[in-house]
């Protein structure tokens, strides 16, 4: 007995799903880099903020070389954590959308920001059991806020580059 040949139709939904896979991870990936780093520079910034106003003078040579250190310093620790937020929270979002559908044009941005903010709480209280802040540049609510901004900012840019076309 002979299997019957492979059907368009076939070999198109298989190439249509592992195309779908790869622009999902691919998306996923570039809104990972992104957030981290959005939150490293706003973190970076806070933190100078905070420096300067008791009185710290940094050139700008200085400011760009901490912008570069932080980014450096934070992405094998801090991204892996937001990596795992967002992946968390992207799929919470896949799911919503889908039952809440008036939300789901904000579904990712607004996954990004509760992930990462969540992220940030579950550090805070849980992990080192709280009392100290340990993003300095998330101990104020500027900084906190800012944070769920790069987050948002992540989910904006997996919402549009996962869109199938």
């Amino acid at each position: 007995m002979t299997k019957p040949p492979l059907r368009c139709v076939d070999v198109c939904k298989v190439r249509g799903l592992a195309m779908g896979i790869l622009r999902v991870g691919l998306s996923y990936a570039l809104s990972v880099a992104v957030t981290v780093l959005a939150a490293t520079s706003f973190y970076t910034q806070q933190v100078l903020a905070q420096q300067a106003a008791i009185g710290a003078v940094y050139t700008p040579a200085q400011q760009f070389k901490t912008y570069q250190e932080n980014l450096i310093g934070l992405s094998p620790t801090y991204g892996v954590v937001l990596a795992i937020a967002l992946a968390l929270g992207f799929i919470v979002a896949a799911v919503l959308k889908r039952v809440l559908t008036p939300l789901a044009t904000v579904a990712y941005p607004i996954a990004g920001a509760a992930s990462v903010l969540t992220a940030i709480y579950l550090i805070e209280n849980v992990v080192i059991s709280g009392g100290v802040g340990v993003l300095g540049g998330a101990r104020d609510a500027l900084g906190f806020a800012l944070q769920g901004v790069a987050g948002l900012i992540g989910g904006i840019i997996f919402a549009v580059f996962s869109r199938a076309r």
